[in-house]
């Protein structure tokens, strides 16, 4: 049955990988990065780093995966794939790692791949466009230190899709100005990398899209905009236009902007993890758009809460969540909890900088409901029927639960124990209980596994049967999305905010706590009908970090709980 909503990150089954420091393994976890996604014959094609194949869909509801090995599609298991569709095929292309571009009609069979040109280097994280108008292609590049790096735009031949004429070194970052392109979690690293370029034409504007270098939750996307492909570019005063440091999983960049068959624009990205080792990554996938004005802008707000599906054309600035979070640090029991040292040598050591607990040793159940991927809960062992149960405090109308399921004590990266085994239950009483959701012998890998489901109750359960490598029962976040009954929360009617006179790549928001509200959405932007930035607050305070010097912002605080959105009715301009 067709899916009518999502959550981020995307459910994917996801590679393993199993990195090498020096003699000893580093530990195994799941990554999947800088994706591309376009539309051949109906349906939607993903493409991403590191992954045997590409996943195949009609609705971007259910995803199939197709495999490919290197033996199909010889740089298929590398970093950076650039995708396009012209002359009815999809053309594949490595870039910086291969040069090498091929082709194929039926993508669908992964044996029918051929070879169009062994000379179609252009460099590190390649973007291939077709502009349909003029019928010419463009390939925009470039990957390395942002103090010298450009972003840079060539022409290929629309034959041999081989580079030609003169090379363009468009743009480069600068964190210096621009507070969102520092690196780490909330932007306080001053140094990175220009890379993940998109070069894209939209009512006769070119857009030049750039990620600005992170493994961390505030990797984002900027744009500048010409009136010719090579330049020269402007830097647009809405950036980031693709921004997501907050909520349960972070990161939205290193990806692409595409429209949906209705004609809605999207942006595909990097999601982060960042906890076993620093590519530890997945997907997110985000409504998008162009406004009246040829702003580009991406909708992250609440965007790892249920995101509904586009049936025809909308306004994605209208988009907000169907079902809202019924589970954020509800009380957890479980069966029992992991305190000693893993066993094995594919767990390792975990990544100390990232701000969150120690993994290897701090398996609370609490980590269950704390809305952080980078936290886990884990049993003691890995046998079968290892539970966790959360309590909602009252009785609630559940639309959908997520259940994420990270690496933890793995004994073998194994295809053939690549699988899930799992029950999802509810309960008011938490003595009678009904299934939502069971995969007993489907052999499924379901990572972040989400389900639309129709139930009323307090308590959710989840029993594990067997987990993928035989590792121990664990859980990143058990989600559940609905309705808690009751009021939405009253509005923030005053807020304060003090742009830093020693920085002013920051602002710092302070406001009184409304009636009801879970938690807040600062929103801001360059105009008052432009908000199209967000962080998403629990507390009554932050410190906002991306603002670009020289631009006047505008800035409103909006409440949330498990009813909906009460939007705010102050607008301060700084």
């Amino acid at each position: 049955m067709k899916k009518r909503t999502y959550s981020n990150p995307m459910d994917l089954n996801y590679e393993y990988r199993v990195y090498d420091i020096g003699t000893e393994k580093s530990p195994i976890c799941l990554e999947a990065a800088d994706p591309v996604m376009v539309i051949f014959e109906g349906e939607y094609y993903l493409f991403s780093s590191v992954t045997k194949g590409y996943w195949v869909s009609a609705d971007m509801s259910s995803w199939e995966f197709i495999n490919c090995d290197t033996s199909q599609l010889p740089s298929i298991y590398w970093y950076a794939p650039a995708v396009m569709v012209l002359d009815g095929a999809i053309y594949f292309h490595q870039g910086d790692h291969d040069k090498r571009l091929y082709r194929n009609k039926t993508p669908r069979d992964p044996n029918t791949w051929e070879l169009v040109t062994d000379n179609c280097y252009v460099g590190h994280d390649p973007f291939l466009y077709h502009d349909e108008i003029e019928d010419r292609v463009w390939a925009s590049y470039g990957c390395g230190n942002g103090k010298r790096e450009y972003i840079k735009v060539v022409e290929l031949d629309r034959k041999t899709l081989e580079p030609i004429g003169e090379v363009h070194e468009c743009i480069k970052f600068d964190p210096w100005t621009r507070g969102w392109e520092r690196s780490r979690d909330t932007h306080t690293h001053e140094g990175g990398y220009t890379e993940g370029s998109q070069i894209l034409r939209h009512n006769n504007k070119w857009y030049l899209i750039y990620s600005g270098f992170s493994l961390h939750k505030c990797y984002a996307n900027g744009v500048y905009v010409s009136d010719h492909p090579t330049g020269p570019y402007e830097y647009m005063q809405n950036n980031p236009v693709s921004h997501k440091s907050t909520g349960f999983v972070g990161g939205a960049a290193h990806g692409c902007f595409f429209e949906d068959k209705f004609g809605n624009w999207w942006n595909v990205t990097c999601a982060t993890v960042f906890v076993t080792h620093g590519f530890e990554r997945r997907i997110n996938l985000f409504p998008a758009g162009f406004d009246e004005d040829g702003f580009l802008y991406t909708n992250t707000m609440l965007s790892d809460f249920s995101v509904t599906l586009p049936e025809g054309k909308r306004d994605h600035r209208l988009l907000t969540p169907p079902y809202m979070l019924l589970s954020k640090d509800c009380p957890v029991s479980v069966s029992s909890v992991e305190t000693a040292m893993p066993e094995h040598a594919l767990y390792g050591q975990a990544i100390v900088n990232t701000n969150v607990p120690d993994t290897r040793y701090d398996h609370d159940p609490r980590y269950v409901t704390d809305e952080d991927i980078r936290t886990l809960w884990a049993a003691a062992s890995r046998e079968s029927g290892e539970w966790a149960r959360i309590d909602l405090g009252r009785s609630c109308a559940i639309e959908a639960v997520q259940l994420n399921i990270p690496t933890y004590n793995l004994q073998t990266d194994d295809p053939a124990e690549k699988y899930h085994e799992y029950v999802i239950e509810c309960s008011e009483d938490g003595e009678i209980w009904q299934i939502l959701v069971d995969n007993r012998g489907k052999k499924e890998f379901a990572p972040h596994g989400y389900y639309e489901v129709k139930a009323q109750g307090r308590y959710v359960r989840v029993t594990f049967y067997h987990v993928a490598g035989n590792g121990f029962a664990a859980i990143s976040g058990l989600r559940v999305f609905g309705h808690g009954g009751g009021e939405k929360p009253d509005t923030v009617a005053d807020f304060s905010i003090i742009r830093d006179p020693e920085d002013l790549r920051n602002a710092t928001l302070s406001w009184s706590a409304a009636k009801n509200a879970e938690g807040y959405i600062v929103r801001y932007g360059i105009a008052p009908d432009k908000l199209y930035n967000q962080y998403q607050v629990y507390g009554e305070s932050v410190e906002v970090r991306t603002l670009t010097l020289g631009i006047h912002y505008f800035f409103r605080v909006d409440s949330f709980n498990s009813e909906g959105i009460t939007q705010g009715t102050k607008i301060i301009g700084i």
